[in-house]
């Protein structure tokens, strides 16, 4: 009388390893980083400063589209 796959040894062992709790699975430890609070000042720092950059580039820019187009309004 022939056995199926299911009741042989291979598919047990088979199934033994596919239930281990990290089998198949690789670690990315280089996904994740644990911030420091000297990180964390460091990015609100640089965030300062890019959003005041942006402030002033946005102004030059308004300023520049005025020169050749003024508003519709005239200066109020």
């Amino acid at each position: 009388m022939p056995t199926s796959y299911a009741d042989s040894a291979q598919a047990r062992e088979s199934d033994r390893r596919w239930d281990l709790p990290n089998f198949g699975k690789q670690q990315h430890a280089d996904l994740f980083h644990e911030y420091t609070t000297e990180d964390l000042a460091g990015r609100e720092e640089q965030r300062l400063k890019e959003r005041a950059s942006l402030k002033l580039r946005i102004g030059l820019a308004m300023a520049q589209m005025e020169a050749i187009c003024p508003p519709a309004g005239g200066d109020q």
